[in-house]
C-alpha cells in the first residue's frame, strides 16, 4: 500500500525538476483520462516499467487537482489497460489519500520480451507502439518494432543466401580449416561428407533459387575473400582520439583511424593490432624481472569484438551500420548495431544459464573458425563474465553497459599502467577519475620496428592530483551521462569495517569489490535504505550499471530488498547478519 510519505518521496525529484521523468507520469485527469495516457502506458510496458499518478497538478507544484474524482478514474484506467492495449495489461491500481484529497496510482510493469511491443489497439502495432524518453513518449520506429518482434521467433538473416556471390568468393584456407576441425570433432557426421555437402550442412553455403550454390551471409562473413564487395558496411572501424571526445585537440582529430575489411578472422586480428598499437603499455617489477602492463587486456578486447560481430543485427535495415571500436584518452568503447536479444538484458547478462543467440549459424561457424592458436569464439555464454574478470584483474574496473533497441555498447575504463601496484585487483587504480590533466595526450616516436604507443609520461604516484572540473565537464559532455566518480568524501572500506557491517568479499582479497560496489556499500551503510535513483545520483553511474551491481550484491547475499521484487517503491539495505543462537546459560 502506498502512503502519503511514499508519494512525497516519489514526487520530490519531480518538484525539483518541475517535470515528469523517465519512469513517473503525473496527470490531473479531472473529469476524464487524458488522451495521451495510452501512449504513456505503452511506453512504460515496452521500456523498464513506470508509475502513473492521476489527480495531481504538475503546474501547481504537484498539489492535488481540484475536482478530481478518484473512483471513476481508477475504473477508467483499469478498462483502458484491459481493453484498449494489446496485449492487455493488468497493473496494480490504488486510490491513495494525499493532502486532504485522493490520487490514483498505477504501477505498470515491463512486459516480458516475448510479449513486446505493447501498443494502443486503435492505432495498430506500427503507429501505436511507444517508448519512454525522459519525460515524454516517443513512437517506436518500424526498425525498433521489428527487433522486438524478433524475440518471438528465431532470426535467420545470417543464413540468407548472398546470390551475387559464388563459392569462388570464399577463401579455401579458412573453409578447409573449418572442415578439418569439424571432421576431428565429429568424424561420424562429417568424416564421409564431401567438402561441398559439409559446407552446406554447416550453413557456409546453400542452393539458391537459380539452382546454383551461393555463400550465406554467415559463410561470407567468416570465410569470404572480400565480403564487403557485397555487404559494404559489415565491417569494423577503429578510431583513436587524442582527447575525451571526438572534437580533436589543436587541430588533431585522430591519432589513428582505420576501416577493416575482409573475413572475420582478419578483421579481428587487425582490430587487436590497432588497439595494441595505440594503448599505453607500462611496466611493473615481478621479483627481479620487469613485465609489461597493458591499458586494456587484449583478451577482453577480443571477446568484446567477437561478441559484437556474433550478436549484432544483420537484418536488411541494419546492414548500413558498422561495428565501431573507439579509443579515447580514458576509455575504450565497442559499439554494435542492435540491442540485446531474447532473454538477455543488462540486468541478466552474465548470469548462469541466461544466453540467447540472435545469429545461430554465424555463432556456430565462429566456434570452428581458426584464429591464432585456437578458434574465433567458444560461444559458451561466458563472454561477459570473462570480460568482467579480465578487466578487474587488469585494474580497469567493471565495464559499463548501454543498451537500446538499436545499439549495444561496452565501455572499458582505462587502467593506469604507470601506477599499477603488485596487487592489480586494487580498485583504487581502476578509478580513472583521479588522473593528471595532461598525462597521456602526446605520442611517442617509436624506435625502428616498434609500434607507436601513447606516451606514459605521468609521474608514477598513486597520489596524483584529481583532474580539474573543466575536464570532468568535458567528459560528461562526451558520453552524455554522469561519470562513475568516487563517492564524495569517501574512502575505501577497510576489512574491519566490512566485517563490522556483515559484508564479506568474494575472497580474502578486498580488492575483489569494484570501486562502484564499495561506493554503494558505503551509501547503504550510512543511509540505511536507498532506492536506485538515489544510488544513481550519489555515484553518477547510469541505471543499467547500478542495476547490474545491485543484482550481484543480491546474489552474493550482501544486500536485500525491502519490498517485493517488482515493487515501484523498491529500496535496498545491507543484509542483516543472522543473530547468534543464545546458549542455555545465557
Amino acid at each position: 500500500m502506498w502512503t502519503e510519505a511514499d508519494l512525497d518521496d516519489l514526487l520530490e525529484p519531480l518538484r525539483s525538476a518541475r517535470s515528469d521523468d523517465q519512469c513517473i507520469e503525473v496527470k490531473e485527469s479531472v473529469g476524464k483520462l487524458p488522451a495521451s495516457l495510452a501512449e504513456t502506458i505503452s511506453a512504460f510496458a515496452n521500456g523498464n516499467g513506470g508509475t502513473v499518478t492521476l489527480g495531481l497538478s504538475e503546474s501547481n507544484d504537484f498539489a492535488p487537482a481540484a475536482g478530481f474524482k478518484p473512483q471513476p478514474i481508477a475504473e477508467a484506467l483499469a478498462q483502458l489497460c484491459r481493453d484498449k492495449m494489446i496485449p492487455p495489461l493488468h497493473p496494480s491500481i490504488e486510490i491513495v489519500p494525499y493532502r486532504g484529497s485522493s490520487v490514483v496510482i498505477a504501477s505498470i510493469d515491463e512486459l516480458d520480451p516475448l510479449d513486446k511491443p505493447c501498443y494502443v489497439a486503435t492505432k495498430g502495432r506500427y503507429s501505436g507502439s511507444f517508448i519512454r524518453v525522459w519525460d515524454g513518449d516517443r513512437k517506436l520506429s518500424s526498425y525498433e518494432i521489428d527487433r522486438l518482434m524478433e524475440n518471438r521467433v528465431q532470426p535467420a538473416f545470417d543464413r540468407e543466401l548472398i546470390e551475387e556471390a559464388d563459392p569462388d568468393d570464399l577463401l579455401t584456407d579458412i573453409t578447409q580449416g573449418i572442415l578439418a576441425l569439424k571432421r576431428r570433432q565429429s568424424p561420424r557426421i562429417f568424416g564421409a561428407m564431401s567438402d561441398d555437402a559439409a559446407l552446406h550442412a554447416l550453413g557456409v553455403t546453400g542452393i539458391g533459387a537459380d539452382g546454383r550454390t551461393h555463400p550465406t551471409l554467415a559463410g561470407l562473413l567468416v570465410a569470404g575473400n572480400y565480403p564487403q564487395q557485397f555487404l559494404p558496411r559489415l565491417n569494423v572501424t577503429f578510431a583513436c582520439y587524442p582527447g575525451y571526445d571526438k572534437a580533436g585537440i589543436d587541430g588533431v582529430k585522430f591519432i589513428d583511424n582505420r576501416s577493416f575489411d575482409g573475413p572475420v578472422p582478419e578483421i579481428l586480428n587487425d582490430v587487436l593490432s590497432a588497439v595494441s598499437r595505440n594503448m599505453r603499455i607500462g611496466g611493473v617489477l615481478d621479483g627481479p624481472f620487469r613485465k609489461d602492463t597493458y591499458e586494456y587486456p587484449q583478451d577482453a578486447v577480443r571477446e568484446a569484438v567477437v561478441n559484437a560481430v556474433m550478436h549484432r543485427d544483420y537484418s536488411p535495415m541494419a546492414r548500413g551500420g558498422q561495428i565501431q571500436v573507439n579509443m579515447y584518452k580514458d576509455r575504450l568503447e565497442i559499439l554494435s548495431i542492435g540491442g540485446l536479444y531474447g532473454n538477455v538484458t543488462p540486468e541478466t547478462i552474465g548470469e548462469p544459464g541466461v544466453s540467447s543467440t540472435r545469429n545461430q549459424t554465424l555463432a556456430k561457424l565462429l566456434e570452428s573458425t581458426p584464429f591464432r592458436d585456437g578458434v574465433v569464439a567458444e560461444n559458451r555464454g561466458t563472454g561477459f563474465d570473462l570480460i568482467d574478470t579480465l578487466l578487474q584483474d587488469n585494474g580497469n574496473g567493471s565495464p559499463l553497459i548501454q543498451n537500446s533497441l538499436t545499439m549495444f555498447s561496452l565501455t572499458f575504463h582505462s587502467a593506469d599502467t604507470a601506477i599499477l601496484p603488485g596487487n592489480r585487483r586494487d580498485p583504487e587504480y581502476a578509478e580513472w577519475g583521479n588522473r593528471p590533466e595532461n598525462g597521456y595526450d602526446t605520442v611517442q616516436t617509436p624506435s625502428a620496428g616498434q609500434p607507436t604507443r601513447r606516451a606514459d609520461v605521468a609521474g608514477g604516484s598513486a597520489n596524483t592530483a584529481s583532474m580539474s572540473e573543466s575536464i570532468r565537464r568535458q567528459r560528461r559532455k562526451d558520453i552524455g551521462r554522469p561519470l562513475v566518480m568516487p563517492f564524495p568524501g569517501r574512502r575505501r572500506l577497510t576489512v574491519t569495517e566490512l566485517d563490522d557491517a556483515g559484508i564479506r568479499p568474494a575472497s580474502d582479497d578486498p580488492g575483489n569489490r569494484s570501486v562502484l560496489e564499495e561506493q554503494m556499500l558505503h551509501i547503504l551503510q550510512e543511509q540505511g535504505t536507498v532506492q536506485t535513483p538515489e544510488l544513481m545520483k550519489l555515484t553518477g553511474a547510469p541505471r543499467s550499471t547500478i542495476t547490474y551491481q545491485l543484482r550481484k550484491l543480491l546474489t552474493q547475499g550482501v544486500i536485500e530488498r525491502t519490498q517485493p521484487a517488482r515493487s515501484p517503491k523498491q529500496s535496498y539495505r545491507l543484509r542483516q547478519p543472522e543473530p547468534m543462537p543464545r546458549g542455555n546459560g545465557e
